[in-house]
């Protein structure tokens, strides 16, 4: 596209997610509306919006389907991150972050260590669902390590880098990771190699955590801000109808009921549900959220 040459196409970009089967996943149905693609899987994660470990999720539809968001982003560049100069090298990743659905089934999930903090809010939980918080590293059998938490939807907790843990059972967890971070698994208590777990790192991330830091909510009328950090800011609305400016580049991911999205200059109407991640492009003008009942989403809104 020519320097200087008018974006008349901007529009929000719902993405295609990845299913990944896991082993300690589950095929039972729930509240949750997975995507078609999870249909009748034991998925254990759904990637939402990824441009790491090799998972790089495509635009589902409309005019731009098919491509990346590597690919809108050589063409709209400002337009759709809101920086000034995509191409600096400082802006590698289109997406600051990573977005993620993990669920567990009746097994519990890997035990692993972040290089980076982790964004956790639970979209469900079973009455024996917990968090482990390993205490230590060096005593006794895994399962005894953990100080474990119990977990209720809605709780939003902060993984802080060099913290050995664990997700429980029966829950299912909105995971949000920055670009370029590494995940190191310690333990998968003696499962069968997993060909979608992540990738080694170099060398072994430093456990310098026994704690989960406390999470402050800001409450602004019907939203809650949830988490505010140096690269993005979660806020959690409730709502039967929404308006807004881009003016930063956002992601918006469901939490429960059904929605749609409408812009004054794009006429197709597009469908919000659970399991399915929509950008929102920085320069999109105005945009509504409407429903006939309730939506609750996450907005995931990047600096």
């Amino acid at each position: 596209m020519k320097k200087g040459a008018i974006i008349t196409d901007v529009a929000p970009l719902p993405l295609t997610p990845i299913v990944a089967e896991k082993p300690w996943g589950s095929v039972g149905r729930s509240s949750l509306n997975v995507p078609s693609n999870a249909e009748g899987l034991g998925w254990g994660e759904i990637w939402l919006a990824s441009e790491d470990f090799g998972l790089i999720t495509k635009i589902a539809s409309g005019p731009h389907a098919g491509q990346t968001l590597a690919q809108l982003k050589a063409k709209w560049g400002g337009v759709l991150t809101g920086q000034d100069d995509p191409q600096d090298p400082k802006n590698k990743n289109t997406l600051p972050a990573s977005v993620r659905l993990e669920r567990t089934g009746d097994l519990l999930g890997p035990v692993r260590v972040l290089s980076s903090d982790e964004f956790w809010y639970v979209y469900e939980a079973g009455p024996d669902s917990w968090l482990g918080v390993a205490t230590t590293s060096k005593e006794g059998p895994w399962i005894k390590r953990f100080k474990k938490i119990p977990l209720e939807a809605g709780d939003r907790f902060l993984i802080p880098q060099g913290l050995t843990h664990c997700q429980g059972p029966s829950a299912a967890v909105l995971k949000t990771l920055p670009s370029g971070s590494l995940v190191e698994t310690l333990h998968d208590w003696n499962r069968a190699h997993d060909p979608w777990d992540f990738p080694p790192p170099p060398t072994p991330i430093p456990v310098i955590h026994t704690e989960l830091p406390y999470l402050y909510t800001v409450c602004s009328g019907r939203d809650r801000i949830l988490y505010q950090g140096s690269q993005y800011t979660v806020t959690l609305v409730n709502t039967n109808f929404f308006t807004a400016d881009g003016e930063k580049m956002s992601i918006i991911c469901p939490v429960r009921g059904r929605g749609s999205i409408e812009t004054s200059e794009i006429k197709e109407i597009l469908r919000l549900h659970p399991g399915q991640a929509t950008l929102i492009p920085a320069g999109i003008g105005r945009y509504s959220i409407k429903t006939s009942t309730i939506i609750s989403y996450l907005v995931f809104e990047f600096f």
